[in-house]
This record gives structure tokens, C-alpha cells and sequence, in this order.
């Protein structure tokens, strides 16, 4: 499989944040890493190590780029097991690195702890950031939507209060999103983050042996985006990083952020 298509351009009044500032250029950008469920900020790291590379590379930042890999707030219990002597042993919850952004059946119910989960995210975003971008794997693609999607105000006022958030926390809209094994959250409450579609251009990545997220759940969640490049990888459930793939990823960014290096140089001297 090899699809690969991206939607119309969008109209400038329709996203506003499609143009790099580039009075921002002079500083570090920082884009937000999100791991997936039973992960940690810092497993994710240690599999996503070349996104650092990968976007220092990039022409769109010429003062470089920081990464910041937030861990989700709830801690997976750990499974006690048994030995052959038949005594049982819990590990010890220090060394079972394990989070997750909520508890539940993302097909029907209502994700439990997942306001808990975003009002956190929110506080990180405002004393961490700005963040020109976020990447998010699995539950924390589907999460980076979610924060995308409230970054548009697009959450509806029951949501808002069922969220428990003020609209004071809600920041800026992000210039772009990388969403790897994305899915929606199906319960009508959360139906305002999807309807009408985001405009934060979104490169969505498709396992094509993905076990875990069903293909078209992660196709349903990817055509929520108005500016969607989806991709498919010959894989199972983990971010692609072969080089094809950085290559989608670069071009991607660079296109969507507009800008032009020669221009910066030139205004950098004047």
C-alpha cells in the first residue's frame, strides 16, 4: 500500500498558523513528543532519537530545535506474578515505567482520567513552551489531536466544562502535527474535537502490519484533518524512521511552514 496524498492548500484565513514566524526563527523551536500507552516520556525518547537530527537538519530552523518529552500523569499498575514455588511477586512500581493519558475503551466509553490528563498537558505547554509542533505515537497521537484541536478552539462549551478546563490555559494553534497509529476517541463527548475537521496541517503514518490500531480507525482519525498527508509504512504498531520516511517528515514541515532560509539571511542583515 502507498498512499500518499495531501489535501488543497489552505487559505490564510482559514489557518493561521501555516507561516513560520520568522522573527521567531532566532530562537530554538521546540516541538512536543508524546509517548504511547504503557510508555514513558523517556522510553519514547530512547526510540525517537533521530527526530532531534532529524529537524536540526532542517533549513525551516536555523537556530535549532529542542524536543520535550512530557510523561502522561497515570502510572499502569504493575501485574503481580507468580514463581514456580507458587509465591507471588509484585514488581516494584519505582521500576515499571509504564503511564498512560487514560483508562478505558477509546471505541465507546468515556476515557477516565483524560481531563486530568489534558489540564496537565495544558500546564506543561504553558510553562515549557511555546511549541511550534508535537508528535505523538498511538494514545499520544490521539492526545496531540486533542491538544491540536483545542489549540483551534474547537472543543465545545460541555466539553470544556467536562474537561474541566478554563479557556485561559488553551495556547496558541501548533504550526504542525506527526501522528503515528492515531486513533479517535468514539464517545459523543468528545465529538467537537473532530467536527468540523482541524486545520493544523497533520502528516498521519499507517502501519500496514499494525496489530495493535486497526487501519481504518487510524484512516477515520487521519480524515478529521482538513490538511492530512496520510502515509503508509511496511511495519507494526512504532514510529517509522527509516529514511524514506524523515525525508516525508522534513519535506512535509518545510512546505507547511513556508519558509524561505535566503529571506531570513537577508533580513537577518538588514
Amino acid at each position: 500500500m502507498g498512499d500518499c496524498r495531501l489535501s488543497e492548500p489552505p487559505s490564510q484565513t482559514e489557518l493561521k498558523s501555516a507561516r513560520w514566524n520568522i522573527t521567531r526563527a532566532s530562537k530554538k523551536a521546540r516541538v512536543l513528543m508524546l509517548h504511547g500507552n504503557a510508555e514513558s516520556g523517556a522510553s519514547f525518547e530512547s526510540k525517537t532519537r533521530f527526530f532531534k537530527s532529524l529537524l536540526n537538519a532542517c533549513p525551516s530552523f536555523p537556530s535549532g530545535v529542542e524536543l520535550f518529552y512530557p510523561t502522561a500523569p497515570h502510572r499502569i499498575q504493575p501485574a503481580s506474578s507468580t514463581t514456580g514455588a507458587g509465591k507471588r511477586i509484585t514488581p516494584e512500581e519505582g521500576d515499571f515505567d509504564a503511564w498512560t493519558w487514560g483508562f478505558g475503551d477509546y471505541m465507546t466509553e468515556v476515557m477516565q482520567g483524560y481531563e486530568l490528563a489534558i489540564r496537565y498537558m495544558l500546564e506543561v505547554i504553558q510553562t515549557a513552551g511555546p511549541f511550534i509542533g508535537i508528535v505523538g505515537f498511538s494514545a499520544g497521537a490521539t492526545t496531540a489531536h486533542t491538544l491540536v484541536s483545542l489549540a483551534e478552539r474547537r472543543a465545545s462549551p460541555e466539553l470544556m466544562q467536562n474537561l474541566q478546563i478554563d479557556s485561559s490555559l488553551l495556547p496558541p494553534p501548533f504550526h504542525f502535527a506527526i501522528c503515528c497509529s492515531g486513533f479517535i476517541l468514539s464517545h459523543p463527548q468528545y465529538k467537537s474535537l473532530y467536527y468540523p475537521q482541524i486545520q493544523t496541517p497533520i502528516l498521519h503514518f499507517v502501519g500496514d502490519l499494525d496489530p495493535v490500531i486497526p487501519e481504518d480507525h487510524t484512516l477515520k482519525f487521519a480524515r478529521r484533518c482538513k490538511n492530512r498527508l496520510i502515509k503508509y509504512h511496511p511495519g507494526a504498531h512504532f514510529v517509522p524512521r527509516g529514511k524514506i520516511f524523515q525525508e516525508v517528515m522534513l519535506d512535509f514541515i518545510k512546505e507547511w511552514l513556508r519558509i524561505d532560509v535566503t529571506e531570513v539571511a537577508d533580513g537577518n542583515e538588514t
